[in-house]
């Protein structure tokens, strides 16, 4: 099994999620929709162990990612917020990961080509927009060649190009990975759709092709 997200509850002042389960065999593309605040950004960051949920479970590779750190080197995350280094260049940012991980793999290198990066290989970081900046924490979860990919909201706040190409690349990538990614509304593209409403993750009858 490649993902189990067990029974997982969140409460804040609310409860944001309520018993949501999921598991996974094998690779593919899927999409969990929902409006803005509905727990789409929660369920990705417990799933990746950045929040520990109220209750609830998340096994990686069969094991619980609370009795297992290596589980980290399976997984690579992308979310709104940037953590790159924007004092630093494009190219140290990636030398920087890359020697963390102690690797660079050819799938990012190929996404960073892909997505027209090369060109501010010597940029600093803070001098590019939103939309690139996003392009390069996307190349930077792909960097340890995970077996699973969570990205929230991969394809918002890119020009029209960028979301066709990242949209091939979602495709692309889910034939050997687990790729899990959240949206505000039914995505173009062929994968698999959850919705996520008032905490409870329902599967959809809706399979975009």
């Amino acid at each position: 099994m490649l993902l189990e997200i067990v029974d997982v509850w969140k409460k804040y002042r609310n409860w944001i999620l309520k018993g949501v389960s999921l598991s996974f065999k094998e690779n593919g593309l899927v999409a969990i929709v929902g409006k803005n605040g509905s727990g789409k950004t929660t369920l990705l960051k417990i799933t990746c162990g950045l929040i520990k949920p109220t209750k609830g479970e998340i096994k990686i590779l069969g094991k619980d990612i609370r009795k297992n750190k290596n589980y980290k080197k399976n997984i690579g995350v992308m979310f709104h917020e940037n953590i790159l280094y924007e004092e630093l260049t494009v190219k140290e940012n990636l030398d920087f990961y890359a020697k963390m991980f102690g690797c660079m793999s050819d799938v990012a290198i190929d996404v960073f080509e892909r997505l027209g990066l090369k060109k501010f290989m010597n940029e600093r970081v803070g001098n590019l927009s939103y939309g690139w900046k996003k392009r390069l924490n996307f190349v930077r979860a792909l960097i340890n060649n995970p077996k699973i990919v969570l990205l929230d909201e991969p394809l918002s706040g890119l020009d029209e190009s960028a979301r066709v190409e990242l949209s091939k690349i979602l495709s692309e990538l889910s034939n050997d990975k687990l790729v899990i990614f959240t949206s505000p509304s039914y995505p173009e593209l062929e994968c698999r759709v959850y919705t996520l409403e008032n905490g409870i993750l329902h599967e959809s009858n809706v399979v975009n092709t």
